[in-house]
């Protein structure tokens, strides 16, 4: 079973649809658990051994979760419009035309949003976490491209470390 665990609906099914597709191509058997826990907009399980238990009885072995566990953001000014103050600033339309050609430039700054993401393993019988990793930062813009890589790169490595078998 992969999980998303994120509070945007559509986030959650993308991250658990590209890690369920990612699975699928190596010949592992995962489902996207929205496909058994429709959302309730973040409302917590109230009862995780009764989950547990209808998991089992549908065949599940174990339970992947990614979750979005930290978001940072920075603001960013790009090196070539770096601002050099000039020295004669005593007459409104000098500052004004040299200010005004540099911020209103597109791009003259931005705000970054960069993600971390963290994957656990558990194994559904015990309980007990199997693996755990935490991703590399990736930015907002780049969420649809860097979900198949890293779906890609996170079964590979469970295969690799035999974590998980096909």
């Amino acid at each position: 079973m992969i999980m998303g665990l994120v509070n945007k609906v559509s986030l959650r099914n993308e991250v658990e649809y590209e890690v369920t597709e990612a699975a699928h191509k190596i010949g592992l058997k995962a489902t996207n658990s929205m496909a058994m826990f429709p959302p309730e907009l973040g409302k917590a399980f109230d009862d995780t051994e009764r989950i547990k238990v209808r998991l089992q009885e549908n065949g599940f072995d174990g339970i992947l979760t990614v979750a979005i566990i930290d978001v940072s953001a920075e603001r960013y000014v790009k090196p070539e419009t770096k601002y050099v103050p000039l020295v004669y600033y005593d007459r409104f339309t000098n500052y004004y035309y040299r200010t005004e050609a540099l911020v209103y430039k597109p791009g003259y700054f931005s705000l970054q949003s960069r993600y971390f993401m963290e994957t656990n393993l558990y194994e559904l019988k015990a309980g007990k976490l199997v693996w755990s990793g935490r991703s590399f930062a990736f930015d907002a813009q780049e969420l649809e491209r860097t979900l198949p890589s890293y779906a890609k790169k996170l079964l590979k490595e469970l295969l690799k470390k035999d974590v998980i078998a096909i």
